[in-house]
């Protein structure tokens, strides 16, 4: 009798409404625009951006060394260094100068003479690394830097035994001491004006400031050979056709020289 009961109640029990319910409840989904959109940036090819060197260390010891040497003479001789840079535009200021003392012998010279050396050896050196780009024999840059130097003070040693050696063949001791005199002055004035100048150019990597410190050297170079001629009429013995062409050959001519010797083996 329990038997058939529970078969009868297997047989009549009630149907599972779950899956019923459910197909109810989960109807056809539908999407609806997302607020979220693509981005409107464009794809470029990807380049790889060149860095920026920094300057060796030897560059900032010439820098260091440069102010250096400017802060010892405008400290202790602050006096000479403004008659120095008075003396261009006026005579009377020369001869102040001149009775103040032999500016030959004197330790300013020394210090401002190393700092135009240093400071034009590193125009010169810039130049060729911005604007030329010509390898020294596949030197390291230190040593196209020390050959620069190199050069630069042997073509100064070279002129004034060339003058001196003049002097003596013509008779003009007294003039060509005022000539040198006034070569050693803008020499000291232009190495004091590229030291400034020349930070902004290592460190701004600027040819607009390089071409600003040759024009500026340019400009003071004939400044200069236009006062040297000024200096060559007092002598009255001379013409001013022979002064002339002394002029151009101590000042064009060794540079004319040494840039085709460059072109050549460059």
């Amino acid at each position: 009798m329990g038997l058939l009961f529970r078969k009868v109640n297997f047989n009549h029990q009630s149907p599972d409404t779950t899956t019923l319910l459910e197909s109810s409840l989960l109807t056809t989904p539908t999407f609806s625009p997302s607020p979220f959109t693509n981005h409107a940036l464009q794809t470029v090819q990807f380049r790889n951006r060149e860095s920026h060197q920094l300057q060796p260390d030897w560059i900032l010891g010439i820098l260091v060394s440069g102010f250096i040497l400017l802060a010892w003479a405008q400290v202790f001789y602050h006096r000479r260094v403004r008659q120095v840079f008075q003396a261009p535009f006026s005579k009377r200021f020369i001869n102040q100068l001149i009775r103040d003392g032999n500016l030959f012998k004197e330790r300013v010279s020394v210090a401002l003479g190393t700092l135009y050396l240093l400071t034009f050896s590193l125009l010169l050196y810039q130049v060729n690394e911005m604007i030329l780009h010509t390898a020294f024999f596949h030197l390291p840059p230190w040593g196209i830097y020390s050959l620069i130097l190199l050069g630069v003070t042997c073509y100064w040693l070279g002129k004034i035994i060339t003058i001196q050696f003049l002097s003596v063949v013509f008779n003009t001791m007294t003039t060509t001491r005022a000539y040198l005199l006034n070569t050693l002055i803008f020499c000291l004035i232009i190495g004091i004006l590229l030291l400034p100048l020349l930070v902004l150019v290592l460190y701004l990597k600027s040819i607009l400031i390089l071409w600003i410190c040759l024009i500026c050297f340019t400009l003071i170079f004939i400044f200069r050979v236009m006062r040297g001629f000024f200096i060559g009429i007092s002598l009255t013995k001379f013409s001013y056709l022979f002064l002339f062409v002394y002029l151009c050959s101590l000042e064009f001519l060794p540079l004319l020289v040494l840039v085709k010797i460059f072109l050549i083996y460059m």
